[in-house]
């Protein structure tokens, strides 16, 4: 994508943006691959709300062991929230746990692109 861009600054809330292809992007990579990956219903709302103010479509990109899985958020059905406790921020110094709105997005809803 000849015009992506990165976000400015490392807490924005998005990884990348491109104009050309209407993309507002979040970017994860994960060291274990599950057939379900996570998604904080904060991260969603964020996400699809400022690509819909921006006239993009927002896309949650995962990298695992086994590949790396695309989700066209506003394609995704059925969501089921729940709450779980997870740690505040994912910097491993920091171990401690909050109530977090999640959803598990099965791989078999996105798109595998290697």
């Amino acid at each position: 994508m000849p015009d992506l861009e990165h976000s400015e600054n490392e807490y924005d809330g998005f990884d990348c943006v491109t104009q050309e292809f209407k993309m507002f992007i979040e970017l994860k990579s994960r060291n274990t691959h599950y057939d379900t990956l996570l998604l904080e219903k904060k991260k969603y709302d964020f996400l699809v709300g400022k690509a819909n103010e921006l006239g993009l479509k927002a896309w949650y990109i995962n990298s695992t062991p086994d590949g790396v899985w695309s989700f066209l958020l506003s394609d995704v059905e059925n969501l089921v929230w729940e709450e779980k406790w997870l740690p505040v921020t994912t910097e491993f110094a920091n171990k401690s746990k909050i109530m977090k709105e999640v959803t598990f997005l099965p791989t078999t809803a996105g798109y595998k692109i290697k």
